[in-house]
């Protein structure tokens, strides 16, 4: 699959509905947000798949596509993100991992970091402040 359209399945990932998160999304995927959504699974992250919770654009900048082996790639990037209402914002840094397995890409992981975080510690318990809770994507990149 060309980069483009890695860039194109991620995109969805933000934008698309429960199907579509059926069909790319591994089964044993994992999902990381800042709390209160943490470390979610496949299971939860269909759960919270709501129409009218979803974000209607997204923008990505700063983007790297790395292939550390084969059929295996990472998208790292900036993403800029709104639902389409007053304060629901988003700006953070994203990284996912895929998996061409079955013949297609699989996302098998996802992590999201509020730009606006700053962390208070480093190693073990580390903590993070400011995360802008009320704007995470929870449940879709």
């Amino acid at each position: 699959m060309p980069a483009e359209d890695l860039w194109d399945l991620e995109e969805r990932f933000w934008l698309g509905d429960a199907l579509f998160y059926e069909h790319h999304l591994a089964a044993d995927a994992r999902m990381v947000f800042a709390q209160p959504g943490g470390m979610v699974g496949r299971a939860q992250i269909l759960a919270s798949i709501e129409p009218d919770k979803r974000w209607r654009r997204v923008e990505f900048a700063d983007q790297h596509l790395l292939a550390p082996a084969e059929g295996t790639t990472v998208l790292v990037y900036a993403a800029a993100a709104g639902r389409g209402s007053t304060g629901s914002a988003y700006r953070g840094q994203s990284r996912s991992v895929y998996v061409r397995s079955g013949g297609r890409w699989q996302l098998v992981a996802h992590h999201q970091t509020p730009a606006d975080c700053t962390l208070r510690a480093w190693g073990a318990g580390a903590a993070f402040g400011g995360c802008g809770l009320g704007s995470q994507g929870g449940g879709g990149g």
